[in-house]
């Protein structure tokens, strides 16, 4: 039994070694924006990482005079209102262009809430390419569909204003080398939309195919299971003699 157990584990530690090796190549929870202490910046146009490709968004930090919070896990930090002061909803694109390659798994999240004051508004967020892209395995969580127009992948979803917040991700593997910039943004025209708190990206760092240590320990599993079948009949006979 210990053997077949052996056996076991050596085969899904080679199938799971490919799999393995996300690595995070950008995160941002806008705690590094100065905004006055438990007020906020209306408009804001100044951020370290993004751009305000439309719209208008507006920063917020904890005890401003709204009563909105952020995430669970920053209670004490800066988010974003993504529908800023303008009557017009804002989109947010990363000010950075993040290259990835055939074959990596591709990832971008958003920690995003409700308004938190009332109604309901649109979000959508994912990836803007630098041309057309080949990609497969589109996926996504938190968004309730996609668009794909161009060169955009976009997942999209409607929030009602107490939805809590919750991961929002999109991901894609590449077939070919390729770039990208990331965007968040809402469709609100009310001055109060979705809150974002943090927008992170990953990129897998094995391919499908396993590595040569996952074929060597993939193969050492097979030829113990080979040599354990081997074994059988003449354990089998060995019993039958000492019964005879």
């Amino acid at each position: 039994m210990r053997k077949v157990a052996w056996v076991g584990a050596a085969l899904l530690l080679a199938l799971g070694a490919s799999r393995a090796g996300a690595s995070v190549i950008f995160n941002d929870n806008f705690d590094g924006e100065t905004v006055p202490a438990g007020s906020w910046v209306m408009n804001d146009a100044a951020f370290a990482n993004f751009n305000v490709a439309s719209g208008s968004v507006d920063l917020l930090t904890a005890g401003n005079p709204f009563g909105l919070v952020g995430s669970g896990t920053n209670l004490s930090g800066n988010f974003v209102d993504l529908a800023g002061s303008t009557g017009q909803g804002g989109t947010l694109v990363t000010k950075q262009t993040f290259g990835y390659s055939a074959g990596h798994t591709v990832t971008v999240s958003f920690d995003v809430s409700g308004d938190q004051r009332g109604g309901t508004d649109g979000l959508f967020g994912g990836f803007q390419f630098a041309s057309a892209p080949a990609i497969a395995d589109l996926a996504m969580t938190g968004f309730t569909s996609n668009m794909v127009v161009g060169d955009q992948v976009l997942g999209t979803a409607q929030l009602g204003s107490t939805a809590a917040f919750a991961p929002f991700t999109v991901s894609f593997r590449a077939l070919t080398d390729g770039s990208f910039t990331t965007l968040v943004g809402t469709n609100s025209a009310d001055n109060i939309g979705p809150l974002l708190d943090d927008v992170s990206i990953a990129e897998s760092l094995l391919t499908g195919v396993p590595e040569p240590q996952s074929w060597a320990l993939m193969i050492l599993g097979f030829a113990g299971a080979g040599a354990m079948l081997r074994r059988r009949p003449a354990v089998a006979t060995s019993t039958l003699s000492r019964l005879t």
